[in-house]
């Protein structure tokens, strides 16, 4: 389960959650505005309206549109790949109310939560474009200290795997999930997924950006993660999705499970676009960094 953290009112001893990349705040575009009861207004609230149940009921993904001309509003909406119906339909709503709430008049806007649900709408069509920013970063502070070159060798090659399984993903679900044995972990998992929008070429270049900025941050941290607009990628010693046979790739057989030891959890890097406080807007960002305590509990 992805946790949203946005404040730590307190240091804890330990807080039983599992991992959870930080959401970012909902950006909201100053590329313009509409007034309360407008058309444009209508539509939007009409669609977005309509996505959780189109969502959950599409396999996790879903893109429509609204409205003629200058009153017309596309949008997308997408959940991670393992998501139940139930689980997509609460995250997509949550999400949205989110964004409403935060963006109650931009004509373009989008958010995700920690949970990877995207909610993207605009008055013009953005299907199959990357975005890269902004992205949130988390890592494990515990370290990676013997085996060196046998694990990094294992993991980029689980990578690499999970990374093609993904990009190679049909125009419904571009998501993965593998696994593979290593000798000073019983075993090491990774997860990745692009909206299905974008072509091959831009899901692996958003995955590969995407592991190379956790490389450059938390290179040999015990687990961790990057999240972008439009792709997330995740690894970690305990299996934190639902296996599916057909969408995972595995490089050995599978161990007996073993509970993992507890983790600080550090955001390495989060870099939020929000909507500046001035009439009309205007996009600003700010670098938050959040430290929580965590005992990480096996997923199932």
């Amino acid at each position: 389960m992805w946790v949203k953290l946005k404040a730590v009112s307190s240091i804890l001893s330990y807080l039983v959650i599992g991992i959870g990349l930080v959401a970012a705040a909902p950006r909201c575009y100053d590329t313009g505005n509409f007034t309360t009861n407008s058309t444009y207004g209508n539509n939007r609230d009409l669609l977005l309206d309509s996505l959780p149940s189109n969502a959950s009921a599409n396999g996790g993904f879903f893109n429509t549109t609204i409205g003629q001309g200058s009153d017309k509003v596309y949008a997308l909406a997408m959940c991670k790949g393992d998501s139940t119906p139930e689980r997509c339909f609460s995250l997509v709503n949550d999400t949205i109310h989110e964004l409403m709430a935060n963006c109650p008049n931009q004509k373009e806007a989008y958010s995700w939560t920690g949970d990877f649900s995207v909610v993207h709408y605009a008055d013009h069509s953005f299907l199959g474009t990357l975005e890269l920013e902004p992205s949130s970063a988390v890592y494990n502070t515990g370290n990676i200290t013997s085996n060196l070159t046998e694990f990094d060798t294992v993991w980029e090659s689980l990578i690499k795997n999970v990374m093609r399984k993904a990009s190679n993903g049909s125009s419904s679900l571009k998501y993965a999930t593998g696994e593979a044995d290593v000798t000073v972990f019983p075993k090491i998992y990774s997860l990745m997924q692009c909206t299905p929008d974008l072509s091959k070429q831009d899901c692996d270049y958003c995955l590969r950006q995407s592991a190379d900025s956790y490389v450059s941050c938390c290179h040999r941290k015990q687990g961790g993660g990057v999240e972008r607009p439009n792709c997330l990628f995740r690894w970690d010693l305990y299996p934190f999705y639902t296996v599916n046979a057909s969408t995972t790739v595995s490089l050995s057989p599978p161990p007996s499970p073993s509970s993992p030891p507890p983790q600080l959890l550090v955001l390495c890097h989060s870099t939020y676009n929000v909507l500046a406080g001035t009439k009309g807007g205007g996009i600003s960002s700010r670098t938050l960094v959040i430290i929580v305590v965590v005992e990480i509990c096996s997923c199932t």
